[in-house]
């Protein structure tokens, strides 16, 4: 009986431990951002959404802006025929599902998608 208690006191402190460790890291951000000539650029993990839009603007060019910024969660933008559709969600599939309904023609397909690793 001691080994089983011991081993669940161990285990929820392990448990704890990186329950705590996640706290800390904090939030991660990302962005998606496209432009009139079909650029785009986004970023993903970066500790702030000003530093992430920062960065899908950077990797864009000057003439880009920001379609999606997203928290521990994924972002996508869907283009076709004159239309645009962006959308973020927690799930990779379903951020991108929800652009490509958003964008609202048949011919719109996935231009870009990013991922935060949390």
């Amino acid at each position: 009986m001691k080994k089983y208690l011991g081993f669940v006191v161990a285990t929820f402190l392990l448990v704890e431990g990186f329950g705590v460790g996640s706290a800390i890291a904090g939030d991660k951000y990302g962005a998606v951002a496209t432009g009139p000539d079909g650029a785009y650029g986004y970023a993903y993990n970066y500790n702030s959404q000003d530093e992430a839009e920062a960065r899908a603007l950077y990797e864009c060019g000057s003439t880009c802006s920001v379609k999606v910024w997203f928290a521990n969660a994924c972002g996508a933008v869907a283009k076709g025929g004159g239309y645009l559709g962006w959308a973020w969600n927690a799930d990779e599939t379903a951020a991108k599902a929800n652009a490509l309904a958003q964008c609202g023609n048949s011919s719109c397909e996935i231009a870009v998608w990013a991922c935060t690793d949390r």
